[in-house]
């Protein structure tokens, strides 16, 4: 049977006039436990199909397929109707040249392109969500969702950029693939981020297995591994991926300006920390990469946030996320900053609110061995103004700020020394 012979085959076993038929023929490698009819339902979308798949491979329709064993796949039927959604969107994002809105629908072979600023994320019917990141491009090439289980074959190309990926497939079993110029990542129930370049392919695994392929070699990467692909060179080889930093700070609250700090990790090239209003980490705030150690809170409105910070290894892959919960507090310009003052005796600090207001509920006090607050203490207390630190240090800086409410501040007052 030829691919056109096929198509019309498949055009008039079709009723749905929305329904275009799209061909292609591509291997398919036969897992463990399918059979014909089931590979022609998912690959197809019409178990009916399966007798026409079964003359087209010239095998019986009951034949007894073995894992491993490669058919051909004659072409696929894309219903257009199916699309996958904007959950978020975030600055210069575009499909096809034109702006993107969030909830707007993305259909096969349109083309999602983010600018330096741009974040997205599209997510399918069967829960996967796929996150662009700046200065990257990506297409729906495949997109077949059975209405009967949920489950999807989604495939994915990308040809510049960075893309997270979390394919869910606990409850609606999916068929995973990005594309690149490179290779193919094949991937059922897993986190992981795809790095394309003019030079290179990267790809880690921070939950699940991926399978990279081209046309002479495949390399399996599990959990906490990645590898990265040179132009012209063979699939890289596994490498452990780097742990997720330890935070050294986490404010009680944080106002523009204020700090989140974490340990330094070995071999890190760069740390991304992205501040995000969601826990899964989609919706993209604020970024900064960089080789510093701490994150700065930007000018956001009060509430509650999450930090996600990864360190990148020499070779540009990410590492595994380490998240914290910070809660951003406003700053009122209209509160006059307090000033602090601190006594010694013995082996206490005394530290002092000076002239105490009757506008504030209470006060936060910020101690650090070190002038430019590396190694903060915060303590939060009453009206009244004063705190008692027992600390072996030789210098104490402190600084001091009102609170109004939880999630209202004044700025901090000036830096007292100790004598």
């Amino acid at each position: 049977m030829t691919l056109a012979m096929f198509a019309a085959l498949v055009t008039a076993a079709d009723d749905q006039p929305e329904t275009q038929i799209v061909i292609s023929e591509r291997d398919y490698t036969i897992r463990d436990g399918e059979t014909l009819r089931g590979i022609a339902q998912r690959e197809l979308g019409k178990i009916g199909l399966a007798p026409h798949l079964a003359e087209f491979n010239n095998i019986a329709l009951d034949s007894a397929l073995q894992a491993g064993q490669v058919i051909q796949i004659p072409l696929y039927a894309e219903v257009e109707k199916e699309f996958a959604t904007v959950v978020f969107v975030k600055g210069n994002v575009r499909r096809d040249g034109q702006e993107v809105a969030r909830n707007a629908e993305i259909y096969v072979n349109e083309l999602l392109t983010t600018g330096d600023d741009g974040f997205v994320s599209i997510m399918f019917k069967s829960g996967t969500v796929v996150n662009l990141q700046p200065n990257s491009n990506a297409k729906l090439k495949k997109l077949n969702c059975l209405e009967e289980d949920q489950s999807c074959v989604v495939e994915v190309e990308a040809d510049q950029g960075e893309l997270t990926s979390n394919v869910e497939s606990d409850l609606k079993p999916s068929d995973f693939r990005i594309s690149t110029p490179y290779a193919s990542a094949a991937v059922r129930g897993t986190v992981f981020d795809v790095s394309v370049t003019e030079e290179a392919l990267g790809v880690g695994v921070t939950e699940g297995g991926v399978a990279i392929a081209n046309d002479t070699d495949n390399v399996d990467l599990n959990t906490g591994f990645g590898s990265v692909t040179k132009r012209g060179q063979a699939l890289g080889q596994p490498v452990p991926l780097l742990p997720s930093p330890v935070y050294r700070y986490i404010p009680t609250r944080a106002a523009t300006g204020d700090r989140v700090l974490w340990w330094n990790l070995s071999n890190v090239d760069d740390y991304v920390a992205q501040l995000t209003s969601d826990i899964e980490g989609r919706a993209v705030l604020a970024e900064s990469i960089g080789k510093a150690t701490d994150f700065v809170v930007g000018d956001v409105e009060a509430g509650d946030y999450y930090l996600n910070v990864r360190g990148v290894d020499q070779d540009g892959l990410k590492g595994f996320t380490s998240s914290t919960r910070v809660t951003v507090a406003q700053i009122d310009e209209s509160l006059q900053p307090v000033d602090t003052e601190i006594s010694f005796d013995g082996n206490e600090y005394l530290v002092s609110v000076q002239n105490p207001s009757d506008q504030a509920p209470g006060y936060e006090i910020q101690v650090s061995s070190d002038p430019n607050f590396d190694d903060p203490l915060s303590v939060d207390i009453n009206q009244r103004g004063a705190a008692v630190f027992r600390l072996d240090v030789d210098k104490l800086y402190a600084r001091t700020r009102m609170l109004i409410d939880p999630r209202t501040v004044s700025a901090f007052g000036a830096t007292a020394e100790s004598p």
